[in-house]
């Protein structure tokens, strides 16, 4: 995947955000980019304006939870363009969304929401693509995992992550030994400036109330969806984080990791699974202990 140029492209969650920045870097390669997103007035609006600037686009609304609609997806892709060489399944959900209350409190049907959306959505993009992407011409799936996906878990966000990471990892050997050429790469951003919270909490479900459900209000909680919005608005842009991509893939990397990762917390998980336990819990949970004050 080396030219990119003509080449297809899929991206899911692209109405804004990494989504959006990553499809219009791609166009700017001179690819043919399918974008795809369950809001579809701010996808309308984001394919109207890139093809006023002269890219080869085309939007598709998708809800990448469902099965179906993916599979739709993909069949639109083919109608529309014949192959397909790059998809990148970025839909997610995320920035504290959901992770308002602690675990045991939380409801079925947020659990549902963050799995359906962040892992299940990358499940069925596997499915209803890699047989196209089969095609002997070379392809490459880029999954969007996150740095929370690389630290000791501490959310159902986190916990997503994770799962995307390790699905990256077992899609990554199983193609390899099935004599396959597409690669992939899994994409581990860390914290970036963008409006994940607040589109995420739109179309986030009713919670129904739970059998014997407790009304404590734990401060902590409180206390890491301030680290996290602080960590957001201090970070990245999406598109240094498009940027950040497009030197991994260039580098063939399948860990597309930011130069200065705050491994930290990364290295604290490491040592923990060394050590059998967990050594220092302020380090391996900053998000708990120290909230940051925004940029």
């Amino acid at each position: 995947m080396k030219n990119l140029k003509g080449k297809v492209a899929v991206v899911t969650g692209s109405a804004a955000g990494i989504g959006l920045a990553m499809a219009e870097r791609f166009a700017k390669e001179g690819m043919k980019v399918v974008l795809s997103d369950v809001n579809a007035s701010m996808l309308d609006t984001q394919v109207k304006r890139l093809r006023l600037n002269g890219f080869d686009v085309c939007g598709f609304v998708t809800d990448v939870s469902s099965a179906h609609s993916v599979a739709q997806l993909a069949e639109h892709v083919i109608s529309q363009y014949g192959k397909v060489h790059l998809l990148c399944n970025n839909a997610g959900i995320g920035g504290g969304a959901a992770d308002d209350k602690a675990m045991w409190q939380v409801s079925l049907e947020d659990w549902k929401w963050v799995m359906d959306i962040n892992i299940w959505g990358v499940i069925h993009g596997i499915r209803s693509f890699v047989p196209l992407l089969s095609h002997g011409e070379g392809a490459h799936i880029i999954n969007t995992a996150s740095k929370a996906g690389l630290m000791s878990s501490t959310s159902l966000y986190s916990t997503s992550k994770h799962t995307v990471i390790a699905i990256s990892e077992a899609l990554q050997v199983q193609l390899k030994v099935a004599g396959l050429s597409i690669d992939v790469s899994v994409l581990c951003p860390g914290a970036v400036n963008t409006q994940l919270q607040k589109n995420s909490e739109k179309i986030r479900p009713v919670s129904q109330p739970q059998l014997n459900a407790t009304t404590t209000d734990y401060q902590f909680i409180e206390k890491y969806r301030t680290a996290v919005r602080g960590k957001m608005a201090a970070g990245k842009s999406p598109d240094e984080i498009a940027e950040m991509l497009m030197q991994g893939l260039a580098n063939g990397d399948f860990y597309i990791l930011p130069s200065v990762l705050e491994d930290l917390s990364i290295d604290a998980r490491y040592q923990n699974i060394h050590e059998r336990q967990v050594v220092d819990f302020q380090k391996t949970y900053p998000q708990f202990f120290s909230v940051p004050t925004p940029a």
